[in-house]
């Protein structure tokens, strides 16, 4: 037999052996891949065990990654700042206070579908259809990382978001932080909707300075909500998410015009505009300016910022007392202040001082007469400004202070036609700044005790010392009404008869009697015509009737808090109070005798709109209504024939007013109240060293200095009709029977209407006590 037989030989078609049945063939066997045969057993367990190297380095990269992912609870609640916002009585945001970012949030159906349209066509056309993450963008990272490029684009909206909410995710380029945004990215999508997500998202994007949200944007650029803007203005808004600095309207307008232009072409392209339906063309040629209104959010800068200072310290307080923070909590705030009414207030003290200091610097002061003739003014102010006590303190000598005040440097001053850029040393500062005549007016509905102007000086950011609350000066005259009124209350009338004659007082080291300012006696006068042309021996005689103590009560009834010396010179208004009291307590008259504490504040939301307090003053009945309609009639002849006349006959009011004027010692300082059945505002005029003053009564009177102030804002005040104040009587109370026409014959002295306030106290009448 051969070696090797026909079956070892398969490849033979032979049978075995003559004449035997053929076999039947074997079914071919597979041949072996070359990877899998014995010959690559190495390499194969090499590659293999770098797949799984791989793999565990991702995971552990993955694992490293999710460690410093925020905790799942702040991804659901981020600790966003929100910004606490003040708001006026008729809806208008005054203020925002915050620590980093000025955010406030609103709802997605308060924002305008422009906004949303924009940003979607612009930087994430996909947003609805992916999960956060878009494929397409693998593509652009890959390249990055590939080519060892930063790490750039490829961001969804939600990608955005995360980055916009949480500081743990970072915001360098790096193939980490992307990983950080996919992983957030991804949990936010399945936890939240696409609309609670691009909610979310406008209400937190850094789009313009420190503002932070749709919104507040909004209101700076445009001064209009979300919900109200354009579809140039979303697309104007979106362009500037692309870099603030580059595109910002008001420094580059063109540059971001042309980037406005490109976002609406971005949303012809996607369907977002029907450009068959829309004139785009039209619309990109609106320039940028046609809306925009730069809104400042500088505490300086604005309406009422006297105001606005007023309530940041009282809500602190508030905040300190009840856990909360007034710079990240975002409360809401609401106020009690009236825009349109503090707009009014402002514009009145601007038109009227701007004018007066012109006379004062021209007529009276005559360049630098007052330092000339008080040298000790300026050193009086230089040593108690904040520069001089930091030298002193730093332990410089004084020839190092003298020298540092009067180095010139780079100043920029107020002046009345607006800021000037300047050289001159701190010396000449406090010069210039000396002799501006300041003011204090607050306004108050008297039936509620509801603040609705306040202006506590004439430039927040150059006199920051707020003359309403924290000011006080001497009242002059206009504390006689509460030596009137104590006289009401012990059964006096507006048509008893005084003689005008002088009245001494027994005094510690001798005697006190008064005089009129112009000397004049004699003659039987009713107590209207003495308190409308304020004369001092008329209340001299009431003083001495009823007795400092009984007026000081009465004084303290109605609102004063300040207090009181109970000596007999009270009542030629020798004390010093602030606006805010005096006008408070001149609300008491109007009120029909029930005294209503001032307020400011009504109720403070938290940023869901919780009402977390609710504020209502304090009101108690403490005269009469006859007494307070009698001591009203009282102030109506000041108006009608006495100081005050003015208001009829050069500003051309018909409506029943209440008023009383008042001038302090040497003119230092001019005082108008005045008094409506709705509306009690006071005001205050003078420089902010008592030595500074006008030199005559003619300019220094309070019917010149303050009352012109009045006059003008309720002009405006009247004018408005959205203001809705109503021009009506003082109610006469049912069943008094009193006569209080004060026939003619009741006034024997003769008095003859006179711009200047006649009686008002001179300085000799105070220098005598």
């Amino acid at each position: 037999m051969s070696e090797f037989s026909h079956e070892e030989n398969p490849e033979l078609n032979l049978p075995a052996n003559e004449g035997d049945t053929p076999a039947t063939p074997e079914p071919a066997k597979p041949e072996k891949r070359a990877w899998f045969s014995p010959n690559f057993a190495w390499p194969r367990r090499i590659f293999l065990g770098l797949i799984g190297v791989v793999s565990l380095a991702v995971l552990v990269f993955l694992l490293v990654v999710s460690s410093d992912l925020p905790p799942m609870d702040l991804i659901e609640n981020p600790d966003s700042d929100l910004s606490t916002q003040v708001l006026s009585a008729d809806g208008v945001v005054l203020q925002k206070f915050y620590s980093r970012e000025n955010r406030v949030t609103v709802k997605l159906n308060e924002i305008s579908p422009h906004v949303v349209n924009a940003l979607i066509a612009t930087e994430d056309v996909r947003f609805y259809k992916h999960s956060g993450i878009d494929p397409k963008s693998f593509f652009t990272i890959l390249k990055d990382v590939v080519t060892g490029d930063e790490v750039r684009g490829g961001s969804t909206i939600t990608m955005q978001l995360v980055r916009n909410l949480y500081d743990e995710v970072g915001n360098k380029s790096t193939i980490v932080r992307k990983v950080m945004e996919y992983l957030v990215s991804a949990y936010i999508e399945r936890r939240f909707t696409k609309l609670e997500i691009m909610e979310a998202y406008l209400n937190t994007v850094n789009i313009y300075g420190n503002s932070y949200g749709i919104e507040t944007t909004a209101n700076r650029l445009f001064d209009k909500s979300a919900k109200d803007l354009t579809v140039e203005e979303a697309a104007m808004v979106v362009g500037m998410l692309k870099g603030q600095g580059v595109y910002n309207p008001f420094r580059h307008p063109e540059t971001t015009q042309n980037r406005r232009n490109t976002i609406l072409g971005q949303m012809v392209k996607y369907e977002f505009l029907d450009s068959t339906q829309v004139d785009v063309d039209s619309i990109k040629a609106i320039p940028l300016e046609a809306s925009l209104v730069r809104q400042e959010q500088s505490h300086v800068k604005g309406l009422a910022p006297y105001f606005r200072e007023k309530v940041r310290e009282e809500l602190s307080k508030w905040c300190k007392d009840n856990d909360y923070n007034l710079y990240t909590d975002g409360l809401r705030v609401y106020t009690t202040l009236d825009s349109r009414m503090q707009l009014a207030a402002e514009t009145a003290v601007r038109e009227h001082l701007s004018d007066l200091q012109k006379i004062f610097d021209d007529v009276e002061d005559h360049g630098d007469r007052h330092y000339k003739k008080d040298p000790s003014i300026l050193v009086d102010l230089k040593t108690r400004s904040y520069r001089y006590i930091k030298a002193k303190r730093a332990g410089k000598s004084p020839s190092e202070i003298e020298k540092e005040f009067r180095t010139k440097r780079n100043m920029t001053i107020f002046t009345w036609e607006g800021e000037r850029d300047t050289v001159m040393s701190p010396l000449d500062s406090i010069r210039h700044y000396a002799r501006f005549l300041e003011t204090g007016m607050v306004s108050i509905d008297p039936t509620t005790g509801q603040i609705k102007a306040w202006v506590g000086g004439i430039d927040y950011k150059h006199f920051k010392y707020d003359h309403v609350a924290k000011g006080k000066r001497q009242v002059g005259s206009t504390f006689k009404p509460f030596v009137y009124g104590t006289a009401v209350t012990y059964g006096h009338t507006p048509c008893d008869k005084y003689l005008n004659q002088p009245v001494t007082f027994e005094v510690p080291g001798g005697t006190w009697t008064p005089k009129n300012s112009g000397g004049e006696i004699g003659g039987l006068m009713t107590l209207r015509k003495a308190m409308a042309n304020s004369v001092n021996l008329v209340t001299a005689q009431l003083m001495k009737e009823v007795g400092p103590p009984s007026v000081a009560e009465f004084a303290y009834n109605m609102g004063i808090k300040t207090k009181l010396d109970e000596v007999p010179s009270l009542c030629l208004g020798t004390t010093d109070l602030s606006v805010l009291e005096l006008t408070g307590a001149y609300s008491t008259f109007a009120n029909r005798g029930t005294r209503i504490e001032p307020y400011f504040i009504t109720r403070i939301e938290d940023k869901n709109g919780n009402v977390l307090a609710t504020f209502h003053p304090q009101a108690k009945e403490v005269l009469s209504r006859e007494q307070a309609f009698l001591i009203v009639e009282l102030l109506k002849g000041v108006v009608d024939q006495g100081t005050g006349q003015r208001l009829r006959y050069r500003y051309k009011f018909k409506n029943e007013i209440g008023g009383k004027t008042g001038t302090t010692q040497n003119q230092s300082d001019g005082w108008f109240m005045g008094v409506t059945p709705n509306l009690v505002t006071g005001v205050w005029v003078g420089c902010a060293d008592r030595r500074m003053r006008f030199r005559s009564i003619k300019y220094g009177q309070g019917a010149n200095m303050a009352l012109p102030i009045w006059a003008l804002y309720m002009q405006k005040v009247y004018e408005n009709s959205a203001i809705g104040l109503v021009q009506e009587p003082f109610q006469r109370p049912e069943g008094l029977n009193i006569d209080l026409s004060c026939g003619m014959a009741a006034d024997t002295m003769s008095t003859t209407p006179v711009e200047e306030d006649p009686f008002e106290p001179s300085v000799d009448d105070i220098d005598d006590f």
